[in-house]
């Protein structure tokens, strides 16, 4: 364990059971992530990222194995404990990003301080502009979503997983329903949230390019871990003036 780890995964199983034969999602895998890093989880369809994500994020528990983040033995959590860890401790951001549709920019945002027990409406507004202000959204805080475009939804969705100040962001395909122009301004803000704020994201892609993006790429097949690398150069996503 490194000084700056904050995520070791060692020999993590998941097996599903359905109708048929059982289906081995992950098959005794080991990883770790450090604190500031941004790594790309790749694979094909029925790989195992999306449970490695679910995992990751506390949101199922591996049958086998040992996850520790940030020194707390997660496995020891019981079910409550572990919707609180995963509520104050990891931000999500999804492919659809999963807005309240009848709620504003600050209020999608500011919902996360109301489940981690911030009583004080002032203090979550206060924090909500912030975050807002942060990813680009100034002024945007009493629009709904329906009066933003896709890219500004997924500022908010941003804004929403950062409120918390979360020790991780996972994020599921964040740019599966954008542009390309789009997808160019996302990656530009992760990228930034990451060098100047040293924030640890963690993304699920099948994007090549989003893989590169990042500094590391995990790559997952039938349950394995099947590579493990650094990107040398990552590629810088820039956004086109005009």
């Amino acid at each position: 364990m490194t000084e700056n780890n904050l995520i070791t995964l060692e020999d993590i199983s998941k097996t599903y059971f359905g109708a048929g034969e059982p289906v081995y999602a992950l098959r005794s895998i080991s990883l770790s992530i450090n604190s500031g890093e941004m790594l790309a989880i790749m694979g094909p369809s029925g790989s195992g990222k999306s449970t490695l994500m679910n995992l990751l994020g506390c949101l199922d528990k591996p049958d086998d194995g040992s996850y520790i983040f940030a020194g707390e033995d997660v496995m020891a959590l019981d079910r409550d404990q572990l919707a609180n860890f995963r509520s104050i401790v990891i931000g999500f951001v999804f492919q659809n990003f999963n807005l309240i549709g009848r709620a504003t920019a600050m209020d999608n945002v500011c919902l996360p301080l109301i489940y981690a027990g911030m009583s004080s409406r002032k203090q979550r507004e206060k924090r909500g502009r912030e975050m807002l202000k942060l990813v680009g959204l100034e002024g945007r805080e009493h629009h709904l979503p329906r009066q933003l475009s896709g890219g500004q939804q997924q500022r908010v969705a941003i804004a929403r997983a950062l409120v918390n100040e979360p020790g991780m962001v996972l994020a599921d395909e964040p740019t599966g329903a954008l542009d390309s122009k789009t997808t160019v301004e996302i990656m530009s803000l992760l990228q930034r949230l990451n060098r100047e704020h040293g924030l640890t994201i963690v993304i699920v892609t099948h994007e090549a390019d989003i893989g590169l993006a990042c500094q590391r790429i995990v790559r997952l097949n039938d349950g394995l871990i099947v590579k493990d690398e650094m990107v040398a150069d990552p590629l810088l996503a820039q956004v086109q003036a005009g």
